[in-house]
């Protein structure tokens, strides 16, 4: 390409620019924000016994997730922790692109949008995030 066709090219090329990029000075990170990729119900509450954490689980918290490969029931299983407790899982029905890229080293994680007792399950519904 020469000088004529550069001037018309779509990116403007910024030789200080570059210079930073090629020395380490300056970075560009794509996936700098965490990105929204899923909401649900956490599936599986009412077997667990959450009556002891259950006024700890507020729209701060993090759930951490954690991958279940072996589960008898579903081989893309996805379970979620508060602290040490497991409070359930993602729901089977929208588990396994999810567990696809937790296999491949991906991260997520979920927050709490709402929780209410319906007699002894409760219902807690989640934000799953990709961690950017």
């Amino acid at each position: 390409m020469d000088m004529a066709d550069q001037s018309q090219s779509l990116i403007k090329v910024n030789t200080a620019l570059m210079a930073a990029l090629s020395k380490g000075s300056l970075s560009l990170d794509v996936f700098s924000r965490d990105i929204l990729v899923l909401e649900c119900l956490v599936a599986g509450t009412s077997f667990r016994k959450l009556q002891d954490v259950e006024a700890s689980l507020n729209k701060e918290v993090k759930l951490e997730m954690k991958r279940e490969p072996a589960n008898e029931h579903d081989n893309w299983a996805i379970a979620l922790y508060f602290e040490k407790h497991k409070i359930g899982y993602i729901p089977r029905d929208k588990n396994e692109v999810i567990a696809r890229l937790m296999d491949a080293g991906k991260s997520f994680f979920a927050t709490i949008m709402a929780k209410e007792w319906e007699g002894n399950w409760l219902k807690i519904n989640i934000k799953v995030y990709f961690k950017g």
